[in-house]
């Protein structure tokens, strides 16, 4: 007869071992405080403004912290198609930024100490931000661009009323991708299709190495019926809308959606995509970028304006 033996393992060695492989997965994060001023330009908006600024005060905060990127740093790591940086605007550095906890701006107004001799009024904004960051972590190094086209070579940010919209992706890795577009005052989901239904399609599944063009019937990459869009504007100056690209490794559930709406625009009727507060939206990509590290949220900042 065999005699089994039972390992006793002492309570506090347990807990250590459960505590250490918490610490393990888990990052530090820190709350920091950034400040920018930013000189309106002659073909800037107020907007505009407002925005350069809110990155500028990030990266300031981030920097606050965890210091400078530097091209040559060689603690910056590129493993298996993922880069150990984060960028914000054009500017790459050390830090995620996770949410944000406040942000001020000032009026604009004139700064005489500023101006160059001779010139006239210049107007600038300032941005104070605090938030919540941690070091950066490793990322897929993902390719994508706005098309007004379905190819490649047809990339733009600047369309007109009536053109359509494709978009161009490509990542090193598998994962999971969501397209949204924010009008200003709220975000539309446009991919997944709605033809991906089920709960393995909280967000699209992407195969690495596979290049993309979404928005189109004809190119068919991903074997569902795409949805295909076209802008359309009824100001008679430039509006401004973004599309937010978000990516992970990782599987992720999607924000909560109002259905699709039903608009008439100047006679022409228009099927709105499914939705959510600009908020909502925000309070969505902060709870994911607390919980993946892996998880990517960049912005493509697009204008639409009339034919001429």
């Amino acid at each position: 007869m065999m005699k089994t033996w039972q390992l006793a393992i002492p309570f506090n060695i347990l807990l250590l071992v459960i505590f250490f492989h918490f610490s393990a997965s888990s990052q530090k994060t820190y709350s920091s405080e950034g400040k920018s001023q930013v000189r309106i330009e002659s073909n800037m908006t107020v907007e505009q403004a407002k925005e350069k600024a809110r990155e500028l005060a990030m990266i300031d905060a981030i920097e606050q912290v965890l210091g400078t990127y530097v091209e040559q740093n060689t603690d910056i790591t590129i493993s298996e198609g993922r880069d150990k940086y984060n960028i914000i605007g054009t500017t790459r550095v050390k830090g995620d930024w996770i949410k944000t906890i406040r942000e001020t701006y000032s009026e604009p107004k004139d700064l005489p100490e500023k101006r160059v001799t001779g010139s006239g009024p210049e107007y600038y904004i300032s941005c104070t931000i605090k938030g919540e960051i941690r070091e950066a972590s490793p990322k897929a190094k993902i390719v994508f661009a706005t098309l007004n086209c379905p190819e490649a070579h047809c990339r733009q940010t600047e369309f007109y009323s009536g053109e359509s919209l494709y978009l161009y992706f490509k990542s090193p890795i598998d994962g999971y991708l969501s397209i949204f577009l924010d009008d200003g005052e709220r975000l539309y989901r446009l991919f997944p299709y709605s033809s991906m239904t089920g709960k393995d399609y909280s967000a699209g599944l992407i195969e690495g190495d596979k290049d993309y063009i979404l928005f189109s019937k004809k190119k068919r990459d991903i074997s569902f019926l795409p949805e295909e869009y076209e802008f359309y504007s009824t100001k008679q100056g430039v509006e401004y809308n973004s599309i937010y690209v978000v990516f992970s490794s990782d599987a992720y559930k999607k924000p909560i959606l109002d259905d699709q709406k039903n608009k008439n625009i100047d006679g022409v009727e228009m099927i709105l995509p499914k939705s959510l507060t600009q908020k909502e939206f925000q309070l969505w990509l902060a709870d994911n970028r607390s919980l993946l590290t892996g998880f990517i949220d960049a912005r493509i900042k697009i204008s639409i304006k009339q034919k001429e």
